[in-house]
């Protein structure tokens, strides 16, 4: 007997590939994640949204404070200057593997931010640009939430370093700006699914 197609539902998946594009596309850190809010977005019960996110605490992207509820990850310090690392690292890779890249004549956030994007559009090696990409996009909401750096005057170093130092130099202000969105930051415990 033929009859209608059967659809084929996921609420785990969906609630987990949509928290994911959201965390991507730049939460910002320390934000609340209301399970009730997300399961009626996505018109689903809020059982496969506590799973997803039970998940995603697993993988480090989200804390979950007993009591509190889930937030996005907060940022110490320590991280924002070991993901600007890591991300100066992947660049400084990704230089070395791509052809017919201008080079960088301008040492504005902006203009940085577009070699970059150049940079990655020419680069060869897919897992680099693919861990790169990541990097960034954790680094994303960051970037927003502080705005551009400053180039400085008259720098010795060529302008990529200068603008990797401007961004580590602002890590503590960033860090101390993501604590007083969420200024019960320190205590929390983390779900390890």
């Amino acid at each position: 007997m033929r009859g209608w197609p059967v659809r084929q539902r996921d609420p785990f998946g969906d609630a987990t590939a949509s928290l994911r594009r959201a965390l991507e596309q730049g939460l910002a850190p320390g934000q609340h994640l209301s399970v009730a809010d997300i399961a009626a977005s996505l018109k689903l019960s809020t059982s496969p949204v506590r799973e997803a996110l039970s998940r995603l605490c697993g993988e480090g992207l989200v804390e979950d404070r007993r009591g509190l509820g889930y937030f996005t990850r907060s940022a110490p310090v320590e991280d924002i200057v070991g993901l600007l690392d890591l991300e100066a690292a992947h660049v400084r890779l990704a230089a070395t593997c791509s052809m017919n890249v201008p080079p960088l004549d301008d040492g504005s956030d902006e203009a940085v931010e577009a070699w970059i994007v150049t940079l990655v559009e020419h680069c060869d090696n897919q897992p680099l640009v693919e861990s790169l990409l990541r990097v960034r996009r954790r680094l994303a909401p960051l970037r927003r939430l502080n705005g551009s750096t400053c180039p400085s005057e008259g720098s010795d170093l060529d302008h990529l370093n200068a603008y990797y130092a401007r961004w580590r130099t602002a890590a503590g202000g960033l860090a101390a700006r993501v604590r007083r969105l969420d200024p019960d930051g320190a205590e929390y415990i983390r779900n390890i699914v």
